[in-house]
């Protein structure tokens, strides 16, 4: 099982199709995934964007595993093959570095059945203060339009 984001908790499974993620003791956190046809953008092969959110997701835990928590100031996507839809998939993430509350993220999506690479992404995710959303919400409620 695994823990599930605000958007995913009304339906009581995760929409990415991320089953289980675990964190290794070599700091290298797994997870199983599946890309569901209806988040396909050409025949068979997962949309770019599902790919994308699919990082966002998996390196974004990293922070909770390490005892903090973090927001995605950047994410950059390397798509090497088409991500097929309805295969066993694993996601691997991990940090590369960190500068004060500025964590440099970075992981792999591959075939879970032979290992073939298939994305590869890379990011800056930064530690949240505690009144991070509350901080939010005074913003946008400061919004006009």
């Amino acid at each position: 099982m695994i823990a599930l984001c605000g958007g995913c908790r009304p339906s009581g499974r995760c929409r990415l199709g991320i089953t289980r993620m675990t964190m290794g003791d070599d700091g290298v956190a797994s997870a199983a995934l599946r890309c569901d046809a209806a988040n396909q953008g050409g025949p068979m092969v997962a949309h770019g964007g599902w790919t994308a959110a699919v990082f966002d997701d998996v390196l974004g835990r990293i922070p909770g595993f390490l005892g903090t928590m973090a927001v995605t100031a950047s994410l950059t996507v390397d798509f090497l093959k088409p991500v097929p839809v309805e295969r066993d998939l694993v996601a691997r993430a991990w940090m590369e570095a960190r500068d004060g509350r500025r964590l440099r993220l970075a992981g792999v999506l591959h075939l879970a059945a032979g290992m073939a690479e298939l994305a590869r992404a890379q990011g800056v995710w930064i530690e949240r203060r505690p009144d991070h959303f509350d901080r939010h919400r005074r913003w946008l409620r400061d919004q006009t339009g």
